[in-house]
């Protein structure tokens, strides 16, 4: 059997998934970095997650069967790749100040920017204490704005987990941040 055949097919194909990928990093490579830095508030090491999802997107390209969007398929990889990060890691965000964007501002626009910066480092961390089964529906829902449907298409759950899992997510937030004491549990 004459090998050249193969191989000109097999570079062909090699080369139709590298076009393929190099579109979907044009198409859902900003997506794939926020939606990791969703997860990790490190936007360095949500560029090295979203390599590392584009890579493990190519080896596994054989398996996308199109029973959902390549965007989907993509953020179900991301959300796996940032659930085996934070496994391993163990990762502590500390947040740090632009000192020269502070310098830039007055002095009132530092204050409300620092009480804000606050309150979102104090909500991060009470989100962070949560079991990543909840916290990622509250950021999917919360914060990338996805629908229930399409939380379940990337958690690869139902929905109606997904609601269950959003509720409980919501009641151990609220628990956590009042033994905080970041808030009083009235309702707003």
């Amino acid at each position: 059997m004459n090998s050249a055949p193969m191989r000109n097919h097999l570079d062909s194909m090699q080369e139709n998934m590298l076009q393929q990928l190099e579109e979907w990093m044009e198409l859902y490579g900003s997506d794939v970095i926020r939606f990791a830095y969703s997860y990790l508030h490190d936007y360095h090491q949500s560029e090295d997650i979203a390599q590392e999802v584009f890579l493990k997107a190519l080896s596994a390209m054989d398996n996308f069967r199109n029973e959902s969007s390549p965007r989907t398929w993509l953020l179900a990889i991301t959300a796996n790749s940032c659930r085996d990060f934070l496994r391993s890691a163990k990762v502590r965000h500390e947040t740090t100040q632009d000192v020269e964007l502070l310098q830039r501002q007055s002095s009132h626009e530092v204050e409300s920017e620092t009480v804000a910066r606050l309150m979102k480092d104090e909500l991060w961390k009470t989100i962070k204490k949560i079991p990543i089964k909840y916290r990622e529906v509250l950021v999917l829902y919360y914060q990338r704005e996805l629908s229930s449907q399409q939380i379940a298409d990337i958690l690869a759950i139902s929905e109606p987990s997904v609601r269950t899992r959003l509720h409980r997510a919501r009641i151990l937030l609220k628990e956590e941040l009042v033994k905080e004491g970041v808030w009083d549990g009235t309702e707003y």
